[in-house]
């Protein structure tokens, strides 16, 4: 028995540590086995699977495996360039009627909650109007998840990125997602920190875990690339713990740690989601020279040494 699970499911970002299946396709049905046979791991987060017999396949695996799954529309967000918000009608009802049809996926999962993200950055004299489209948005995709829930509620998460470093979304500092998350005031949303991000942001575990607030119900821990601009990881690319470029390490998941402490997130989350929270590891091998099985290794290790330190 693990020393965690009493407050919390680790999980891990399936489609990451297997690139191949990032866009939906590839050896999702071959891989899925290596998270799910490891009692470790109380969640997992997949991509939007394209096909509909694989994607029955992979539902049936998972409904075995009584993992938490997390579903990401974020994932087709950013690589179909959809624009929530968009100023251009078409493309935000584009955007909309994709989202909604990821969310009824989500629900046929079963999931706990589905991830998303806001379109790219505008210029700054348009980031209002922007921001006012895409909390209407928000609202209509959370309203459409709460009717069509039926066993369990899925929650719509939102997780912020940079605005200037290499994402360069729209919602960017911790401070205008919970401004955003306030406006968007629906009980079944909620933002997700991820502790890649925050250097890429400029901020710290605590000013962003205190800042997000009461909206937190999600958390990841997970590396970036901010010193080296010449580096093809620069920026959110999610290299393993340790890595010479990376900026986060063994100390950093320890202070992320101990500030979700701090925030009570264990026990704020657990209360606003109806069920146990969960802390994902984002973790991607490099292309051609690393090994998804011991980045996942890193991924357990890290955070297995930085969970002794907090609650020892």
């Amino acid at each position: 028995m693990n020393s965690w699970s009493h407050l919390m499911d680790f999980g891990v970002i399936h489609p990451l540590i297997y690139l191949e299946c990032r866009g939906g396709e590839g050896p999702i049905l071959e891989t899925l086995p290596t998270i799910i046979n490891d009692s470790d791991f109380g969640a997992i987060e997949i991509a939007p699977i394209k096909n509909p017999e694989v994607r029955q396949k992979a539902k049936a695996l998972l409904a075995q495996s009584q993992l938490q799954v997390v579903y990401l529309p974020i994932l087709p967000v950013l690589l179909e360039k959809l624009e929530p918000g968009s100023a251009d009608v078409d493309a935000r009802r584009i955007a909309v009627a994709r989202l909604k049809g990821l969310i009824d996926e989500a629900i046929d999962f079963g999931c706990v909650m589905a991830m998303v993200q806001g379109p790219l950055d505008t210029a700054p004299d348009q980031r209002e109007a922007t921001t006012e489209r895409l909390i209407q948005d928000l609202q209509e995709l959370c309203d459409y998840a709460a009717a069509r829930s039926t066993k369990k509620q899925l929650f719509i998460t939102f997780e912020n990125f940079d605005r200037d470093i290499e994402k360069k979304r729209l919602i960017g500092p911790t401070a205008e997602a919970a401004k955003m998350a306030d406006a968007v005031g629906r009980p079944n949303f909620g933002l997700t920190i991820d502790l890649s991000h925050l250097p890429l942001l400029n901020e710290t575990p605590a000013h962003a875990l205190q800042t997000a607030g009461r909206h937190l119900i999600h958390a990841h821990i997970g590396n970036c690339v901010i010193d080296h601009p010449a580096s093809a990881l620069y920026g959110d690319f999610h290299p393993r713990f340790g890595h010479p470029l990376g900026r986060n390490d063994l100390p950093e998941v320890v202070d992320y740690l101990q500030q979700l402490d701090n925030v009570q997130y264990w026990t704020k989350a657990r209360s606003r989601l109806g069920s146990t929270p969960i802390l994902s590891m984002e973790l991607r091998p490099v292309p051609n020279e690393e090994n998804p099985q011991a980045v996942l290794a890193n991924g357990k290790r890290t955070f297995i040494r930085a969970w002794a330190q907090v609650k020892a």
